[in-house]
């Protein structure tokens, strides 16, 4: 078997066994409240009493689901093709979990489709929403252009996102979504001995 054919493979394998850790949608999930703290007591008489000052902001909760991680190989076709992989399996976690961080943490600065994606994430978890069975994998992908002496490669990909629904914190749905396929171009950059999203397709 071609050493790309594996990498695809493994790859399609790591999205599906998130898909199965989690609901992990196209969109992201409800934030989990914490327990408000204990109304305030006074000191001077010893009795109860709510709290005289605003509450702090309940502390994100640690993802039920582990951070996907990617260990490369070095600057080669089959690396930049299972890093391609690697982006959409972080992609979806978030979504899950709400760690938007996790996007940022493999993405160029300049990446504005890496940002669209992490914002996107942080909106959801404001307002409470999350994916029902949505996930992003990719069928096929091959490589477009690779350029050593820059540490550049681009990866074209045939990807699949599966139906799911839009929930509302009420368990509401707030819109159906089909099965759908699309194809575009990742591109990437590797340097400091890891690689980074460079622009994501639209």
């Amino acid at each position: 078997m071609h050493p790309v054919t594996r990498t695809l493979l493994a790859c399609a394998a790591a999205a599906a066994a998130i898909a199965l850790l989690g609901a992990c949608g196209v969109e992201e999930p409800a934030d989990r409240q914490a327990a408000p703290p204990p109304s305030a007591t006074s000191t001077a008489t010893g009795s109860a009493s709510p709290a005289a000052t605003p509450e702090p902001a309940a502390a994100r909760p640690a993802p039920a689901l582990p951070r996907p991680t990617f260990e490369a190989t070095g600057f080669t076709e089959d690396d930049a093709i299972a890093f391609a992989g690697h982006y959409l399996a972080v992609l979806n976690y978030a979504r899950a979990t709400g760690d938007s961080d996790a996007i940022r943490a493999i993405s160029e600065p300049d990446c504005g489709a890496c940002k669209e994606d992490a914002e996107a994430v942080d909106v959801s978890q404001r307002r409470g929403v999350t994916w029902e069975n949505k996930v992003v994998t990719f069928r096929s992908a091959y490589i477009e252009h690779f350029d050593a002496q820059f540490g550049e490669a681009g990866v074209q990909l045939e990807m699949k996102a599966t139906a799911g629904r839009l929930v509302n914190p009420n368990g509401s749905t707030l819109r159906d979504s089909p099965e759908v396929e699309f194809s575009g171009l990742m591109q990437m950059k590797f340097h400091d001995n890891h690689w980074w999203v460079w622009e994501m397709p639209r």
